[in-house]
């Protein structure tokens, strides 16, 4: 039997480790995911994203220093498995080129996930509404329940 998969992006992480207005949503993912026993994959430039995004969260003045490294020491112990499909590249770049994208950044998960056969989720509302329509395999965390109220 084939080990079920889903493969996430750095902005769907994120959303598990800094408090937004949809992290309790993301959160109910992950638990339905791991009480399933569905394991999560990336691809290797998952791990440089999430650290990029939380810096520009720092500079921007949106987290603390602090905050931000202890949100990317939770990123590093993550069992997130970080794949490189045979032929990874190329069907990243012939993504890109088909899907009109200016780089290929978002088509690493996309072309990861077809290439696993497995469902790609991005919290990404940009990306999801330009290639939603054109790649079966993108989801977006709003397809997921409400997910639990927020803790006040």
């Amino acid at each position: 039997m084939a080990e079920a998969m889903v493969c996430l992006d750095a902005s769907l992480v994120l959303k598990l480790l800094v408090v937004e207005d949809d992290s309790p949503r993301a959160r109910s993912l992950w638990r339905s995911w791991t009480l399933r026993g569905i394991r999560a994959v990336a691809p290797g430039l998952f791990i440089f994203e999430c650290t990029s995004a939380l810096r520009r969260m720092v500079v921007r003045g949106d987290l603390e220093e602090g905050s931000a490294r202890q949100a990317l020491g939770l990123v590093l112990t993550m069992p997130i498995s970080l794949r490189a499909p045979a032929g990874l590249i190329e069907r990243a770049w012939d993504l890109a080129r088909d899907l009109d994208r200016p780089s290929a950044y978002d088509c690493f998960y996309l072309a990861t996930a077809e290439l696993l056969g497995v469902e790609c989720w991005t919290a990404d509302r940009r990306l999801y509404n330009a290639v939603h329509d054109r790649t079966r395999s993108l989801h977006h965390l709003s397809e997921h329940g409400p997910g639990p109220a927020p803790r006040r």
